[in-house]
């Protein structure tokens, strides 16, 4: 008999399925999975667009973009995952103890994928605040093919996380409508908590240092040089920042705060709404703040022009008085980002 599983062959909440397993949910777990798919439907497009739009040359030559590419595909897959994967295996009543162990393999592909995405995450917030705190730091590590080292990185971290965990087994609850990172033992999965606390603290602590060193360059009068195109970029993927962090506080709220029996009922639900909140979000960022991701849209529309090879080039504020430096900046002609 597998874990989470009592001898029936329902899901069961408890490990060794002494809680006597979960039934009669059927149509509820339905009417989740066809919610799930919906938002999948729907947000998936806009991802696919995005990729389609700053994954292509004269935007995919600076390296941010490059990474912000790989994100945007990792951000789809976790759609997939997250609201198509997860919405028919509500839909069609699929878990490990009726379907059997497979079910379970593919729940480590999705934790895989997840892995992957904290990881480049913390990559993209590294390359953005070292972008203002040492500009020739991040032309090292990040200009040209080095910016595919961090793929390694990403890789080699998320191999790691996934070797690390002792017993671990991951199932998808259809009736709570969340995929549970547990150990076959019952025991937490500490690596799975890390994960989560660490890439909120880095990305949080790296957005906060970005926006001091971006704050200090455009109020100093000095000679050094800073490109509009890169403060468009950032301020982007601040917001997504913002975003992944407002999901991992409802997250953490969800999943540690004292909630009624009522409220605790839908607590998998609403973390699950949250994962795919997070990377739904993504798309529709970009799609609003992204200069040329939001004039493709036009275009697509018949409104406007598309974006010509000569609008994704550095523009840079050089030497100015610190309160033109500030308040100009909008003035001066900038790239499309």
């Amino acid at each position: 008999m597998l874990p989470y599983c009592t001898p029936n062959g329902s899901l069961s909440i408890d490990h060794t399925g002494a809680d006597g397993g979960i039934q009669g949910q059927e149509q509820f777990a339905r009417n989740i999975g066809l919610i799930y798919m919906t938002l999948g439907f729907i947000t998936i497009p806009i991802c696919c667009f995005v990729f389609s739009v700053i994954s292509r040359p004269p935007l995919i030559s600076h390296s941010c973009y490059k990474i912000m590419s790989y994100t945007t595909i990792l951000d789809i897959l976790n759609l997939v995952n997250g609201a198509l994967i997860a919405g028919f295996f509500s839909v069609q009543n699929i878990h490990h103890c009726n379907s059997g162990v497979w079910v379970s393999y593919v729940l480590e592909y999705i934790m895989v994928v997840w892995l992957m995405y904290c990881c480049a995450s913390e990559i993209l917030a590294l390359n953005r605040m070292l972008e203002f705190a040492n500009k020739n730091l991040a032309n090292f590590l990040f200009e040209g093919k080095r910016v595919y080292f961090w793929l390694g990185v990403d890789i080699a971290y998320t191999v790691v996380g996934t070797l690390i965990v002792p017993e671990k087994f991951y199932f998808y609850n259809p009736y709570g409508g969340y995929v549970a990172m547990n150990r076959a033992n019952g025991k937490p999965n500490v690596f799975h908590l890390f994960n989560n606390f660490f890439k909120f603290g880095f990305v949080t602590v790296a957005y906060a240092l970005m926006l001091f060193f971006m704050y200090r360059r455009l109020r100093t009068s000095s000679t050094s040089k800073i490109s509009s195109f890169q403060i468009k970029v950032s301020i982007q993927t601040l917001a997504i920042a913002g975003l992944a962090d407002a999901v991992t506080l409802g997250y953490l709220t969800i999943g540690y705060a004292p909630l009624s029996p009522q409220v605790a009922a839908y607590a998998g639900i609403m973390g699950e709404l949250l994962w795919i909140a997070l990377h739904g979000g993504t798309g529709i960022i970009y799609s609003i703040m992204n200069g040329a991701v939001n004039r493709r849209i036009k275009a697509a529309f018949g409104v406007g022009s598309e974006i010509s090879k000569g609008e994704a080039t550095h523009s840079d504020v050089s030497k100015l008085p610190t309160r033109i430096a500030t308040s100009k900046i909008s003035a001066i002609p900038t790239t499309s980002s």
